[in-house]
C-alpha cells in the first residue's frame, strides 16, 4: 500500500469502530452511504451510527487503491463480529481531497 491507502485505511478503521460523531467529522457534506436495505445521506448515516451497537471485532482485509487527481477509492474485504453474528462484505469507499483533508463521499457495501 502507498501512503494514501495507508492514510485512508486509518480512517476506515476509525469508522469501523466509530460513532455518529466520527462519521460527522469524516463524511463529505454530499456523502451517500449505500448499505444493505438503505441509501443514506450524511445526516441519516450519522444518526444511524449513533444507534449502532458497534462491532466486537473487525477485520479489514487486503486493500486495492484506485486514485485520480483529487479522489481515491479503497476496496477491501470487511468482516465484523457482534455477539454470535458475523457480517462479511466487500466495501468500497471513495474519498475526495479537500482543504480539511480526505472526506468520504461515497461508501458501498456488498454483503456475501
Amino acid at each position: 500500500m502507498d501512503a494514501t491507502a495507508d492514510e485512508l485505511m486509518v480512517i476506515e478503521r476509525r469508522l469501523a469502530r466509530g460513532t455518529g460523531g466520527d462519521y460527522a467529522e469524516v463524511l463529505h457534506p454530499d456523502a451517500v452511504v449505500v448499505v444493505p436495505g438503505a441509501v443514506l445521506d450524511k445526516s441519516a448515516c450519522v444518526a444511524a451510527m449513533d444507534f449502532s451497537p458497534g462491532w466486537d471485532e473487525v477485520d479489514l482485509g487486503d486493500v486495492q487503491l484506485v486514485r485520480s487527481a483529487d479522489t481515491a477509492t479503497v476496496v477491501y474485504r470487511f468482516t465484523g463480529r457482534r455477539g454470535g453474528d458475523t457480517y462479511a462484505a466487500t466495501l468500497a469507499s471513495t474519498y475526495v481531497s479537500t482543504d480539511d483533508g480526505w472526506r468520504l463521499l461515497v461508501h458501498q457495501q456488498t454483503p456475501d
